[in-house]
């Protein structure tokens, strides 16, 4: 069996296993998220933040959203653009967004209101499953992979803080990681904020509790 091949298969389990989250767990969690954030100090003023709006099952941020506005945070929201390629836009309060190809809900693209990567300070990250190491596993889509390909050349003086948000049945023991992967620096959950410790080259990354 191929590693690709592995991957579309774990890809259909976590798919089903966050499906089955009970809806007064996504409900509860969305408000747990913010807490979380909170005590993890995760969001201060003036910060950029890149959040993205729940599609199907995913774990909802909207809590988080709202965490950011009071905190006078900037807040900046994923636009798929031709050739499949993805930028950060800011979203302003009140402003309309729109369904793309996937129906999935974005502001509408402005050259000018756009932040390169690394003018962001956190950018919180949608997924399936992520394992001990902060190796993430996507929707397959590659949106995310491609547009912070470039972080994944070491630990630069200035770049975002890259957190998963997911339930607490997404995170698994170990997921083989794939050439073009960027590892998260945290996973956010309802219940905790796990902390990617950097560790002496011959050994792996491991997810702490904050």
């Amino acid at each position: 069996m191929t590693h690709a091949t592995d991957r579309e298969l774990l890809r259909r389990e976590m798919r089903a296993r966050r499906r089955a989250v009970p809806q007064a767990i996504r409900d509860a969690a969305t408000t747990s998220f913010a807490s979380v954030a909170t005590r993890a100090h995760l969001l201060r003023p003036g910060m950029r933040i890149a959040l993205y709006v729940r599609h199907g099952s995913e774990a909802d941020p909207s809590g988080l959203m709202k965490l950011a506005r009071r905190r006078g945070c900037r807040v900046y929201l994923p636009v798929v653009r031709h050739r499949s390629e993805m930028e950060f836009v800011r979203y302003d309060e009140g402003q309309s967004l729109r369904g793309n190809r996937f129906g999935i809900l974005e502001p509408v693209w402005r050259a000018h209101r756009r932040a390169p990567v690394l003018h962001l300070d956190v950018v919180f990250v949608p997924l399936l499953a992520v394992d001990d190491h902060g190796t993430r596993l996507g929707s397959g889509q590659g949106f995310y992979d491609r547009r912070l390909h470039h972080l994944r050349e070491g630990r630069r003086w200035r770049r975002p803080v890259l957190i998963g948000v997911a339930y607490e049945c997404q995170r698994i023991a170990y997921l083989a990681p794939a050439p073009w992967d960027v590892p998260l620096d945290g996973v956010l959950t309802e219940r905790n904020f796990y902390v990617v410790k950097t560790l002496p080259k011959t050994q792996t990354p491991q997810l702490s509790r904050t």
